[in-house]
């Protein structure tokens, strides 16, 4: 039976928005949590560290504060330098779950070159032995009009044991960059935005006092009743070094 790993959260009071419900960064970091667990469970040996590549989160309905979630993680398959692990959350006393994700990671040693997972990895989690991993559809490619910019710098608080910006951490800057360009368009956080889908993908880690530009395009501005969108990056030096598109859902 393959590994799978349970871990219960309740939504707090500064996981959620001003709407009062759970951001896409909280949810992200419990991902980063019950991933860290499950590999301690399994006492998982081996000296290098992981990074996450790629992140998809679909989300069935807005989780409200105090909701309790039981999260499960699984693995769904691995290469030699690469695992991609999966996600369900399930509000208490529900079958079917409210939010789903998975997470390309990959194993680097302490220069953050790709080195070979520990050699009880899949064994650990897919006794069978590891399928094909699951094909990412690419992100949409960026509109041809101008990006609304601001700047950012990675504080202490950002950064992860390797001294690298953490990847929930890039979400909450992607965030508060969009509802910078918003405010240019005239729209408050009083406009109600339901998180329905969120990708991001990493090319680079940028490190301690770095100075970033993030860069949004937010097509369609949002109006009552539709979806609306969001393409964004995070350039250090002129290069992409982060890249998310995400879509939601502008309700009263």
């Amino acid at each position: 039976m393959n590994r799978q790993f349970y871990q219960n959260y309740a939504v707090r009071y500064d996981e959620c928005n001003c709407n009062g419900v759970l951001t896409p960064t909280a949810f992200l970091r419990y991902m980063q949590d019950i991933a860290a667990l499950d590999a301690q469970n399994a006492m998982l040996s081996g000296i290098g560290y992981w990074v996450v590549k790629r992140t998809v989160m679909t989300f069935g309905v807005p989780i409200p504060v105090h909701t309790e979630l039981k999260v499960k993680t699984y693995g769904i398959a691995f290469t030699r330098i690469t695992a991609q692990r999966g996600y369900e959350a399930y509000i208490s006393g529900q079958d079917e779950p409210v939010i789903m994700g998975r997470t390309l990671w990959v194993y680097v040693d302490q220069r953050g070159r790709p080195m070979r997972l520990p050699e009880e990895t899949v064994q650990t989690w897919l006794p069978d032995g590891s399928p094909p991993q699951q094909p990412e559809e690419p992100l949409p490619a960026f509109p041809e009009t101008p990006p609304t910019t601001t700047t950012a710098i990675v504080r202490f608080s950002n950064i992860d044991l390797m001294h690298h910006l953490n990847n929930a951490a890039s979400v909450e800057m992607l965030e508060n960059a969009s509802w910078e360009a918003y405010g240019k368009h005239g729209i408050s956080p009083d406009t109600k935005l339901d998180i329905l889908y969120y990708a991001i993908e990493y090319a680079d880690s940028p490190r301690f006092g770095e100075t970033l530009e993030i860069q949004s395009w937010l097509e369609p501005l949002p109006m009552t009743g539709q979806e609306c969108g969001r393409m964004q990056r995070i350039v250090r030096d002129g290069k992409s070094v982060v890249t998310a598109y995400s879509r939601w859902m502008c309700n009263v």
